[in-house]
């Protein structure tokens, strides 16, 4: 008997640990910024972006590390309860709607201009918002300020 509860039990934390837990719409609300151990990586995602989009401005590009940082500094996401957004950042603020899709592991953005990116989420909690940004294809981890 006690051989049946224990494999039982075994069984069950075993499976739990690579269980995937939807995320909470109320852990989303509030104002999110990107965690300081993530700044250096983004940076150098956005300036590959620009690069391969305009090979021929690299240096020019690259001589901006500096601007592109405290921009990626500055952003701003705010997430509310009424599945409104806003991203804020130096160069202004941008909105659009939010919406949690695929048993709440996507969170879905629909821009003002009707595009929509979709990000994976791989870790929510009151404190921390982990996403894979597809646009990026980069993981960002957001803190609130």
């Amino acid at each position: 008997m006690k051989l049946k509860l224990l494999t039982a039990v075994a069984a069950t934390v075993a499976l739990s640990a690579f269980t995937i837990v939807s995320t909470s719409e109320k852990d989303l609300v509030g104002a999110w910024k990107i965690d300081d151990s993530r700044v250096n990586s983004i940076v150098k995602k956005v300036i590959d972006k620009a690069v391969e989009a305009n090979p021929d401005a690299e240096d020019q590009i690259t001589a901006q590390k500096e601007a592109i940082a405290t921009m990626v500094q500055g952003l701003r996401l705010t997430i509310n309860a009424d599945h409104t957004y806003k991203n804020v950042s130096p160069q202004g603020t941008k909105g659009g709607k939010w919406a949690l899709t695929n048993s709440g592991h996507t969170l879905e953005f629909t821009k003002e201009d009707g595009s929509v990116r979709k990000d994976s989420i791989l870790e929510s909690s009151a404190t921390r918002l982990k996403l894979i940004n597809r646009d990026l294809a980069d993981t960002i981890l957001y803190v609130h300020p």
